[in-house]
């Protein structure tokens, strides 16, 4: 009978493991929700026909008129697409998967990928609405606040809590991921209080963050404490 999640994973210290045949399963469910979700955002975006009651108003006017579903659609794919990318590095750093790690994977799943069409559908409906669009901005702000914690605590919980890790990463490489991604619910938490008093403002800060994301974020604080921390052996060697 074929093990549970992450128990045919060596246990034995400083003999290098293969890589958890379950972390390959994990990926690959994982890349079919983002593909999924991915794929729905579109669906938010009306497709005008001549049979419409609006349709008098002219073909390009209707699609000028969906600017704010395009901005939305943009702005979610490309936090879909910046979640999938982190997503791949962070189980990249793992060596085995354990029971634990899969229920919190799929929560995060859950949360923070396959929900994003519903907030993506209602900003792109409502954001410009006078009387709404603060509860859009929120409600947006709020799911990509809830998706960014839920990706934190599967980091957290794999890196630190049951040190699922490879040997390979070292200690500063796991901090330098720690602090590439910490930051992101508690920004996403700060935007959405910005939108209940402006929520375009709130808008431009998410699609500002989903292109700060793009970056290699990890890597670019490893080369920063690299970078710092020649500099102090440099002084360090002054002095002497």
């Amino acid at each position: 009978m074929p093990n549970h999640v992450g128990d045919n994973a060596g246990s034995d210290g400083g003999v290098p493991q293969a890589e958890d045949p379950s972390l390959a399963r994990i990926g690959a469910f994982s890349d079919g929700v983002f593909a999924f979700a991915i794929t729905l955002l579109v669906l938010s975006i009306r497709i005008p026909q001549p049979a419409d009651a609006d349709a008098s108003h002219g073909l390009a006017a209707l699609l000028i008129q969906q600017w704010r579903s395009y901005l939305a659609f943009v702005l979610s794919f490309m936090f879909v697409g910046m979640n999938w990318a982190n997503h791949r590095v962070m189980f990249a750093a793992f060596a085995r998967a354990n029971h634990t790690l899969v229920w919190l994977n799929l929560l995060y799943l859950m949360l923070g990928v396959a929900f994003m069409p519903v907030p993506t559908a209602v900003l792109g409906s409502w954001l410009g609405n006078p009387n709404n669009q603060i509860a859009a901005a929120v409600f947006y702000g709020m799911a990509a606040a809830i998706g960014g914690l839920a990706y934190n605590l599967v980091w957290w919980y794999g890196a630190y809590v049951a040190k699922l890790t490879s040997q390979n990463l070292s200690d500063s490489q796991r901090r330098a991921h720690t602090i590439a991604w910490a930051p992101a619910p508690f920004v996403a938490t700060a935007l959405t209080a910005v939108a209940f008093v402006t929520p375009p403002l709130a808008v431009a800060g998410f699609v500002a963050i989903a292109f700060a994301y793009i970056l290699p974020l990890p890597k670019l604080v490893a080369l920063k404490q690299q970078w710092h921390r020649t500099r102090s052996s440099h002084r360090g060697k002054k002095r002497r």
